[in-house]
């Protein structure tokens, strides 16, 4: 039985963590939460896929940015219109975007297959339950 492990970053939020960064057996891993179109309900299924150092850092660049708009917005300092990052990340965001677009993609066939089970705090973490290594 795994423990739980931390949780990097959650760029998808609905009604729980849909998407983000989290360890693996202590490697970063993108996970990815699915939505079954057909029966319209979230899978209890994620899929995991292995990170590379550099891309890693890149979301955790990004995520830093989001950090930085999220206490600059809960302080008053700038509004919902800026959303997701300050004024002065948006070139720099908009750079990371499309990198981690063409890097952070699930591949159903390949990546591995695992239920989550969350706990939502400061820090947040996730033990993985492995349903299937491809």
């Amino acid at each position: 039985m795994s423990e739980y492990e931390i949780v990097h970053t959650i760029t998808d939020w609905y009604d729980g963590a849909r998407a983000g960064i989290a360890e693996v057996d202590g490697v970063p891993h993108y996970y990815e939460n699915q939505w079954l179109e057909g029966e319209q309900y979230w899978s209890e299924i994620y899929f995991l896929k292995s990170l590379d150092a550099e891309t890693f850092a890149l979301a955790i660049e990004d995520w830093e940015m989001w950090l930085r708009w999220e206490k600059s917005f809960k302080e008053g300092k700038t509004t919902q219109e800026t959303h997701p990052v300050l004024l002065e990340d948006r070139k720099r965001h908009e750079e990371l975007s499309q990198v981690l677009a063409e890097r952070l993609i699930i591949n159903p066939e390949t990546d591995v297959r695992a239920k989550a089970d969350f706990l939502y705090g400061q820090p947040t973490k996730v033990k993985w339950i492995i349903q299937s290594k491809q």
